[in-house]
Parts: C-alpha cells; sequence; structure tokens
C-alpha cells in the first residue's frame, strides 16, 4: 500500500485536527521506515517491521515519545492508531508476517494491479473527505486544495504501471 497509508493520516487528521498532518503522515508509514533502516543494515527479515508484534511495538513507542512531548493523551492514541492502521492496510495489498516464526497473510490485492489501484483510489478520495474538514473553510474551496487526492491518486496509478505494465 502507497498512498493508502497516506491517506488513513488523512483520515486521523480529520478526526484530531490538533495533530499535525506532518506527524500523521511519516507515522502511517513507520514500518516502512524500519524496514528501509533494516535494509540499509543488512536485516532484510519482514518481522523485524511489519509483524503484528513490531507494529505494536513500534506504534506504543512512537505514541509514548508523542505524549512526552505534547502531554495530550487522546492525540497521543491517534498517532498510535495511525501507525496501528500500516498492519490492516498491508495485509489487504500484500502479505505480512503476524510474528516471529508466525504465519505470514494477507489478501495479496498487489496480484491484481487494477482492483488495487481502484482500492487505494477510493481510500484517498475518503481519506482526502476527511481530512477536508480539518482545513480552513477558505482552504476547503480552493482548486488547488485538490492537488493533493490527485497527486497520490497519480502516484498509486504510477507505483501500478511501474510494477506491473502488463496489467493495464
Amino acid at each position: 500500500m502507497f498512498a493508502g497509508h497516506a491517506a488513513l493520516a488523512m483520515v486521523a487528521k480529520g478526526k484530531r485536527p490538533v495533530v499535525s498532518i506532518a506527524v500523521l503522515v511519516p507515522v502511517a508509514f513507520g514500518p516502512d521506515w524500519i524496514k528501509l533502516a533494516g535494509e540499509w543494515l543488512g536485516n532484510t527479515h519482514p518481522a523485524l517491521s511489519h509483524s503484528l508484534v513490531s507494529v505494536g511495538i513500534g506504534a506504543t513507542v512512537v505514541a509514548l515519545f508523542y505524549y512526552a512531548s505534547t502531554r495530550a493523551a487522546v492525540s497521543a492514541g491517534v498517532v498510535w492508531l495511525t501507525y496501528l492502521s500500516h498492519w490492516p492496510a498491508d495485509f489487504i495489498t500484500g502479505l505480512k508476517p503476524t510474528w516471529p516464526g508466525g504465519p505470514t497473510v494477507g489478501l495479496m490485492l498487489y496480484a491484481h494491479p487494477v482492483a488495487d489501484v481502484v482500492v487505494e483510489s477510493v481510500l484517498v478520495a475518503i481519506g482526502w473527505l476527511v481530512y477536508r474538514r480539518s482545513l480552513p473553510e477558505v482552504s476547503r474551496k480552493r482548486a488547488l486544495a485538490y492537488l493533493v487526492p490527485i497527486g497520490l491518486i497519480g502516484m498509486q496509478v504510477l507505483f501500478g504501471a511501474i510494477e506491473s505494465p502488463d496489467a493495464w
């Protein structure tokens, strides 16, 4: 899932406007940051970044850091849920480990790239509609504001076309 993680961050922002989108978007991609760091360090085991255990630990660590810096418990909970949302989103699109040594599960929507683009585009549209409510009224009406969902959907189409050119 690519654009879908950003869409989930937009939903979180729409539901809790006091939490910065600049915090929520990187948090939504948290397990991917750990995966990237692990690859740089030579560890490519998916359980390190994407298992239920590691996602739960990562979500808790990030939420505790957020709480320590803001003392906002409800907002820290939203940060926790945003990080945690990564696993079920990836479950839909791919195969993810449950725990070290446990089964790998998922719906593998990536095997159907057009369907993946449709599902993630719908998620972006929903995320955008929820996120818009957190914007000032004047910003909601600007045509420029629609570049966010258009850009995310365009990115998803591009990634789908690059990864599976024959499916298009």
